[in-house]
């Protein structure tokens, strides 16, 4: 006789906290360290075990995984925003700045890298980097950008502004006229 099934159990609130902490420090460390971020350091700094990291993340790239897909939610909302704007070139400015303070250091690792990195993401990366490959078209045929700007060199553009960017002693305006300046030198 078969018994019926139990009702799945709730997480406890301090194993959602935990996991949030997780998540925080991952993005942390994904922001300093890129995709070589340390799980121990991760498990240490969230003031947790090691253990309970690999409760809630089986492996250091699930891990990794779960802050990138927090991470890459946030950049398709921008994409969403900057999608409509009826200035391409404005778009492509915003969606830069917008790119270079939410990676930090790690954007070199999510941009540069192959989505399939990431296995569990690589459609929603890809997806990303052919909305963003529409910008650069747009700014095109806006005249806005020069003919032989490519994704590629956005992404090597905002790898660069992400390392100024990891300096507490950059805000958010600095990093956007940055942005502005380099991309009206290019037009």
């Amino acid at each position: 006789m078969s018994r019926p099934h139990a009702p799945a159990r709730r997480p406890r609130t301090d194993g959602l906290r935990n996991r949030e902490r997780l998540l925080e420090i991952g993005r942390e460390q994904l922001w300093d360290r890129g995709f070589d971020l340390s799980a121990a350091a991760v498990a240490t700094a969230a003031g947790v075990g090691i253990g309970t990291l690999y409760r809630h993340f089986a492996t250091r790239d699930d891990l990794i995984e779960a802050v990138l897909a927090d991470l890459l939610t946030e950049v398709e909302s921008e994409l969403d925003e900057v999608e409509s704007m009826s200035s391409a070139f404005d778009a492509v400015q915003r969606y830069s700045s917008t790119l270079t303070l939410l990676g930090g250091r790690g954007l070199v690792d999510v941009v540069l890298g192959s989505p399939e990195d990431t296995p569990g993401l690589a459609q929603r990366r890809s997806e990303i980097r052919r909305r963003g490959q529409g910008l650069i078209d747009r700014a095109h045929e806006e005249g806005s950008l020069p003919a032989d700007f490519a994704l590629e060199d956005l992404h090597v553009f905002l790898c660069a502004t992400a390392h100024l960017c990891a300096d507490d002693r950059v805000d958010a305006e600095l990093v956007d006229r940055f942005v502005r300046d380099h991309l009206n030198g290019l037009a």
